[in-house]
């Protein structure tokens, strides 16, 4: 049997995953991905949709860059990520820091964003140099506090901070002092960094690679038991909160409506954008399988992106069903009225 049918009826770009969950049961996720420009006077339906993005998108290098596109391919997400793709822009000339603030409904996060400094040795031991002014600063992961120390010769002593190590101004303990080394552009407003050797908390916006703390750790245990037992499933002790990739205070508890109200300030020449989430009903999707009766699966509204160098949002819908197999299924239906679903009975797998 070749590929189900597919018949979209929204006006949203869509992919119908064939997945396995943690016991290599078969799953059928539909993910649909809906691409909006921002606008002076909100939200506007874009006329070229961006497809779901399967592979992701990274800053540069993928050993030393962050994600500016998380992969659209988990199987499940427990709770709505939020995430704030963007740049500082200072409001006026001379500008040497300022606070960048990114709201979606209950979450709100800020962060401190400071011109570049460097490590100087002075009377009294080891600074900061003042931030310099700047017109623009990237709000990505590489300039918050992490990165690697490799001042060690032996490179089995090389160690980095496992909650961003693409960051900067990372030192490990008793690394050498070495002047003009750059310190974080961005910061936590409540608790700045405080210098060489600090271990400030890494703050951003973006995505969080499945690598890095603490997202990593809800990967599960990996060990010479599961080797032996459970090899190459996911391990027993795999959390699927793993999936959620926004920093932790940008998730929220449990899935977001759709509607709500969205600023980002401090990342635009104008200061910011404002606007309500556009409001659809979650797409709903109607399975048709060979010798079973078809299934109507709900969506839900898991991810959330407002990219504000391209005056873009993406909201990403994904359901979840559990198939016998792949060949199985004979179509899908991508219905734009998610009130549809109500008519029959709902599976979620």
């Amino acid at each position: 049997m070749g590929q189900p049918e597919l018949e979209n009826q929204t006006a949203f770009a869509c992919e119908p995953l064939f997945l396995s969950d943690e016991e290599n049961r078969a799953l059928l996720v539909p993910v649909i991905k809906a691409t909006y420009d921002i606008t002076a006077v909100g939200l506007s339906l874009a006329e070229t949709q961006v497809p779901v993005n399967l592979a992701g998108e990274m800053y540069g290098d993928r050993t030393k860059t962050s994600y500016r596109y998380e992969p659209e391919c988990a199987f499940i997400k427990l709770a709505t990520d939020a995430v704030l793709v963007g740049t500082a822009v200072a409001p006026r000339s001379g500008t040497r820091e300022m606070l960048v603030a990114f709201q979606v409904g209950p979450l709100k996060k800020g962060v401190r964003v400071l011109g570049d400094r460097v490590f100087v040795r002075t009377v009294t031991g080891v600074g900061m140099t003042r931030p310099v002014s700047f017109e623009r600063v990237p709000l990505r992961w590489e300039r918050a506090f992490g990165g690697w120390d490799r001042s060690a010769a032996d490179a089995t002593r090389h160690t980095c901070e496992l909650r961003n190590p693409v960051g900067v101004g990372y030192h490990g303990s008793g690394a050498p002092f070495e002047e003009g080394l750059p310190c974080p552009n961005l910061e936590d407003p409540v608790r700045p960094f405080k210098g060489w050797g600090d271990r400030a908390t890494p703050v951003g916006f973006g995505f969080v690679s499945p690598h890095w703390q603490p997202r990593t750790a809800h990967a599960g245990t990996y060990d010479e038991a599961w080797q032996k037992t459970r090899s190459p499933l996911l391990a027993g002790d795999f959390d699927r909160r793993f999936f959620n990739a926004a920093p932790s205070d940008l998730v929220a508890t449990g899935y977001l409506r759709g509607d709500e109200a969205v600023v980002a300030s401090g990342v635009t020449a104008a200061g910011g954008v404002s606007f309500h989430l556009p409001g659809v009903s979650p797409p709903a999707v109607l399975v048709e399988q060979v010798g079973q009766q078809d299934a109507w699966l709900a969506t839900v509204l898991d991810t959330v992106i407002v990219d504000a160098d391209e005056q873009k949002v993406f909201l990403l819908w994904r359901g979840l069903l559990r198939i016998r197999e792949a060949t199985a299924v004979r179509s899908i239906r991508i219905c734009a009225d998610g009130a549809a679903s109500s008519k029959r009975e709902v599976s979620n797998g």
